[in-house]
């Protein structure tokens, strides 16, 4: 498995010099990449999804997570929206937009992590 940093004080570069080389998802005791050459995969509750999560909140096709102009985008496709928490702390909500993934951090589809309640997938963005 990758080593990301569990410490939001431990996080990595912002704005890398060159393009991130690829994008760790971890869920469970599961682990999955997005690369230039593997540059997109979906989210959500049917099984052909590249990520399956069992929840009312999630949506069939939740979301998609593609490499693109040299940078990891989510992009939601959702009813509940998909929420953002980084390595420092600030949490995005998105909703039927696009986000630009850096660092690390956790990825929560339908339901606030801070409900407790939530099934995050924890990525990393590493060269």
């Amino acid at each position: 498995m990758m080593n990301c940093p569990e410490n939001p004080e431990e996080t990595w570069p912002a704005s890398p010099a060159i393009a991130p080389g690829r994008l760790v998802l971890t869920w469970g005791a599961r682990e999955m990449e997005v690369t230039e050459k593997r540059a997109s995969l979906t989210v959500g509750r049917e099984e052909t999804n590249g990520i399956v999560i069992t929840s009312g909140k999630v949506s069939r096709v939740h979301a998609r997570i593609e490499y693109r102009n040299g940078h990891f985008s989510l992009i939601d496709q959702s009813s509940n929206g998909t929420y953002i928490a980084d390595s420092g702390g600030t949490r995005y909500k998105v909703s039927r937009e696009t986000h630009v993934l850096m660092g690390n951090g956790l990825i929560s589809f339908g339901i606030d992590p801070a409900s407790g309640q939530a099934q995050g997938v924890r990525y990393c963005v590493a060269p």
